[in-house]
């Protein structure tokens, strides 16, 4: 059976006030435990680090992640860098905003530059229908001003928004609110047209249109491809710690989902996992961050990296 994995680190971004210390030690204690403890080849594993994190050498190695094997193959993309928020120029994000990844080479007000959530959509749409992509991603995507809590040694995985940037990004929000309103208000009087109905099929008919316009973040929309597994660092207006722990850096979820797949040795379940990293984020002080885990409701109970 074909595993293979993608790993990116960058702390060492052009400008200085981007640094970051422990995305490099992320992605050697990922490599490590895909190797020992999922039976990952070291020639099945492309990792990326610094400079080699351009957006051009990560659209390249997910377009390598997806090539080969069979229907079931067992495929990890790990990001452990800079993430950031841009206003949504197609109308499909809620809270006006796309989810972005900030490759080595990103420019500041260079939207394009960023590897952005529709744009990895578009890729995993090469991966196999069904077969396990599931996705590591240590960053912030929350946009949150403060970029470092220099009382605890913390520093976030963001990059500040712009005055420019919130308020296209409030435009956003508007402009889908009122789409998304319009659209279903056009379905339900459709639906209704000539039709008896109770407030309670009202309520749940809204109810699931409503949910029909939610989206996963950074691109893991497991409606449009079910293989895709996400787990994220924190929620949508949380930020990702780096900090030291133990006298070296390390991103605070890579750290405990590492060590808790070590202990068991890969022998848990998704649904498991992210509760495990979670409290021990709760119990070691980082409560402040809570993991997310964003999947068909089915695959909580799967085997982590196991075959769907």
């Amino acid at each position: 059976m074909l595993k293979k994995a993608l790993l990116v680190g960058i702390n060492d971004y052009p400008d200085a006030d981007d640094r970051l210390y422990g995305c490099v030690n992320d992605v050697m204690a990922m490599q490590e435990v895909l190797a020992k403890n999922f039976d990952f080849s070291t020639d099945h594993i492309k990792i990326l680090l610094n400079r080699e994190g351009t957006k051009k050498n990560i659209v390249a190695g997910l377009k390598w992640l997806a090539q080969g094997g069979s229907e079931p193959a067992v495929r990890v993309f790990h990001y452990a860098g800079h993430g950031h928020p841009l206003p949504d120029t197609s109308g499909d994000e809620k809270d006006g905003q796309d989810e972005a990844l900030a490759p080595y080479d990103y420019k500041p007000g260079l939207n394009q530059s960023f590897l952005i959530d529709d744009e990895l959509k578009k890729l995993y749409k090469l991966f196999p229908a069904k077969s396990n992509l599931t996705l590591f991603m240590d960053c912030c995507h929350s946009g949150t001003n403060q970029r470092r809590d220099l009382a605890r040694k913390r520093t976030f995985r963001s990059i500040p928004l712009s005055f420019e940037e919130r308020r296209a990004i409030a435009q956003a929000r508007k402009k889908f609110t009122e789409k998304r309103n319009k659209q279903i208000m056009q379905k339900v009087a459709a639906k209704l047209r000539g039709k008896k109905y109770t407030k309670r099929n009202l309520a749940g008919m809204v109810r699931e249109m409503i949910q029909s316009y939610e989206k996963q973040p950074f691109g893991g929309d497991y409606n449009l491809r079910e293989g895709n597994i996400l787990l994220a660092a924190c929620q949508p207006n949380e930020g990702a710690t780096d900090t030291e722990i133990g006298n070296k850096s390390h991103g605070v979820f890579t750290y405990y989902l590492t060590q808790i797949l070590r202990e068991t040795r890969g022998q848990i379940k998704y649904g498991e996992l992210i509760k495990k990293v979670g409290e021990a984020l709760r119990d070691n002080n980082f409560d402040d961050q809570v993991p997310q885990l964003e999947c068909n409701p089915d695959r909580q109970k799967a085997k982590v990296l196991g075959l769907f």
